[in-house]
């Protein structure tokens, strides 16, 4: 056999021949081949790059393709990288949530070396003091140019959180020693850094010394002893008055202690008792049984009051002393009274017929008309947007008397625009910023109740973010002392909390949409500057805020001004169970609830709504919500009737989303009624879940 020559493929060269005497030409510029599909790449066949869906892909009939493009990081990114790695987890993801928002790591490193966070990763332990990086570019930039109502959030570690005595039973750190006596020896806060009202072997001291001269027996019939009626009337004064304003305070002492019926009656005497008590018996056992016989006597001379403007703060104070012990008909029934007493005495409305019978009056009379009118319009407006119950009614105006002390402001004001500091008694300020930030509130009142005139749908995401801003702009004027600061007055906690508050509730019936189906803020730099994100920012500031107030003020025990913070965290964390966090603050606010529970009934109506909540959106066990629920009744004092014999009424809202919905399902006392059947139910399901998994 012949063997044939074998044909092998020509090999061209790499180059073009060189010309015969010339240079040999260049090569041309080298075709870049598409990179492979993963696909491809992993079956190790060709690949021709075509995307979205390659040809191998689309002939296997997948639906596309995944590339993976290797492109040099840019420095920022990397810098990025190292603070998700070293940053404890928590803020880990806030900083991951920020980047997917943004996009570039340039902005976002940008943004967090504006906000003083350039040598973060250098100081990143779990209990370090640093500040937390914000969560999204909204909340950055309110932080960064609304820094009064947005203030730095510093980091407070979950783990030292849960291990202190904010999420325990406050007893028996505070229960049963009397204040008319020095504490007993052993006791501290442990873990709380506020100071016992009256320490051993202090004088006491009063908000105003003529309080010594205070001669009871003038004003009641029951048998309390001076000292401790002047104790009662100065909680007040010092912890809800300044943020309340029913009164001259310096008008009513003087009477109070001279017995005159001028500026103080019998019945506002009884109810202030009333109120006073209540926050009094955190201290003293006692002061609940005298508590008891101030409400029977208010109730009495209520019967027969005359039109006054000494009834209607009456009528207020008694308004909020029923909210503690769950009588919501008598809260609404009270507050109502006080401004239709307000109408007929003209604090509402100017007509010259009006102004007519009026007369000429006394700047003291003044002084009073306008503590009057302006007290019971914000209490009113208070009533009906944050507890939203049934048959609150919201001003329709507000009063056009001048707010008391507001020529105290607008000097601090002046002083603050030309450099000076503000050197007003921050107590005399308080209440005339709060007068302010109601007006704002009852505006945007048709949020939540229908009325004629409200708004059509097209405009309403345009109102609520005018709303918003307006509150923001009400923020970045509060007076130098009103700003959160170390050392400030209790008060000062309670304004920012309500702000906050109100945020929540300004943006909640706008929150929860579908990424791309989320409204933008308009007036915003950032991207994606949703209700969302407003709301979680406010959100962030709430946590900070609470920790602060139940840390450091002894008035967390004993004001339930400030339970709103607990009531709108809690909704907060139910409704983000994703939040890694959700469940220490929410023991935080339960246990809020259990510091308030000896002076106030209502606080374990809450309580177990809120758990009843819980055992419907979490995982928590009924044995645990069981045990919750009994040490904030454990708080309660036993043996004592709480003035009335009415079953316990609380028909606010608890459940603030599905308020929205279904409102006579998101009531107080018809949640808690569900508590017992649900923890059953829950602990019954635990117990046979081991039997399913054999």
């Amino acid at each position: 056999m012949t063997m044939q020559p074998r044909r092998y493929p020509v090999l061209l060269p790499s180059t073009t021949l060189p010309q015969e005497g010339g240079e040999p030409s260049k090569p041309g510029p080298r075709r870049q081949r598409p990179g492979a599909c993963t696909a491809c790449r992993r079956r190790k066949i060709k690949c021709d790059g075509i995307r979205p869906r390659c040809t191998t892909c689309a002939k296997r009939g997948m639906s596309s393709c995944i590339y993976i493009d290797k492109a040099k990081a840019s420095p920022e990114a990397m810098e990025i990288l190292e603070l998700l790695k070293s940053l404890p987890i928590n803020e880990a993801f806030a900083l991951l949530g920020t980047l997917r928002e943004e996009g570039d790591p340039a902005t976002v490193l940008s943004g967090l070396r504006d906000y003083g966070l350039e040598n973060h990763s250098s100081s990143s332990g779990a209990d370090t003091q640093g500040p937390i990086p914000p969560r999204t570019m909204l909340e950055l930039e309110l932080m960064a140019n609304n820094s009064k109502a947005y203030h730095t959030l510093r980091r407070i570690s979950p783990s030292a959180l849960a291990k202190s005595d904010l999420l325990r039973p406050i007893r028996p750190s505070m229960n049963d020693f009397r204040m008319d006596s020095p504490p007993p020896a052993g006791v501290t806060w442990e873990g709380r850094h506020f100071p016992l009202l009256i320490r051993s072997g202090e004088e006491v001291s009063y908000c105003d010394e003529r309080l010594r001269n205070l001669q009871v027996g003038f004003w009641t019939d029951i048998p309390i002893s001076n000292n401790l009626a002047a104790r009662v009337i100065d909680i007040y004064m010092t912890t809800d008055h300044p943020l309340l304003g029913l009164f001259s305070p310096d008008l009513f002492i003087a009477d109070l202690v001279n017995h005159q019926d001028r500026f103080c009656s019998r019945l506002l005497f009884h109810a202030l008792m009333y109120l006073g008590c209540q926050m009094y018996s955190a201290f003293d056992k006692d002061a609940m049984y005298f508590a008891n016989n101030f409400f029977e006597e208010a109730e009495k001379l209520w019967k027969e009051e005359q039109d006054s403007y000494t009834a209607v703060a009456g009528a207020v104070l008694l308004s909020l002393s029923l909210i503690g012990n769950s009588r919501d008909h008598a809260v609404l029934s009270y507050a109502k009274k006080a401004m239709q007493m307000g109408r007929n005495l003209g604090l509402f409305d100017t007509t010259e017929e009006t102004a007519s019978k009026i007369g000429v009056v006394s700047g003291e009379d003044m002084t009073t008309r306008c503590y009057a009118a302006w007290g019971t319009f914000n209490w009113n407006v208070l009533i009906s947007f944050f507890y939203r119950q049934p048959g609150a009614e919201s001003p329709s105006s507000a009063p056009t008397l001048p707010i008391p002390e507001e020529t105290i402001l607008e000097r601090g004001f002046e002083g603050m625009a030309q450099g000076n500091p503000v050197n007003e008694d921050p107590q005399k300020i308080i209440f005339p910023v709060l007068c302010r930030f109601w007006q704002i509130i009852r505006g945007a009142g048709w949020i939540y109740t229908p009325a004629e005139g409200s708004p059509p749908d097209i405009s309403r995401m345009a109102l609520v973010e005018h709303t918003f801003r307006e509150l923001i702009a009400w923020a970045e004027c509060l007076p130098s002392p009103l700003l959160r600061a170390e050392g400030r007055s209790h008060h000062v906690i309670v304004i920012h909390i309500w702000l906050h508050c109100a945020i929540l509730d300004v943006f909640r019936p706008f929150i929860g949409k579908p990424e791309d189906q989320r409204p933008r803020l308009t007036t915003f730099s950032a991207r994606y500057s949703s209700p969302d994100a407003a709301y979680a920012a406010s959100v962030g500031q709430l946590k900070s805020l609470i920790v602060e107030y139940r840390s450091n003020y002894v008035a967390s025990t004993y004001s339930i001004l400030w339970h709103t913070g607990l009531l709108y965290l809690a909704n907060a964390m139910l409704k983000d169970t994703r939040d890694p966090e959700w469940r220490v603050y929410l023991l935080l606010c339960l246990y809020g609830y259990e510091g308030l529970s000896r002076p106030y009934l209502i606080s374990e109506v809450i309580a177990q709504g809120l758990l009843a909540m819980t055992l419907k959106e979490t995982d928590m066990t009924g044995s645990e919500a069981q045990r919750i629920i009994n040490e904030v009744k454990e708080g309660r004092l036993e043996g004592i009737e709480r003035g009335h014999d009415d079953e316990a009424r609380a028909t606010f809202m608890v459940d603030l989303e599905l308020a929205l919905k279904k409102p006579e399902e998101a009531r107080a006392e018809n949640l808690a009624a569900e508590f017992d059947n649900l923890a059953l139910f829950r602990e019954f399901l635990n117990e046979e879940q081991p039997e399913e998994q054999n």
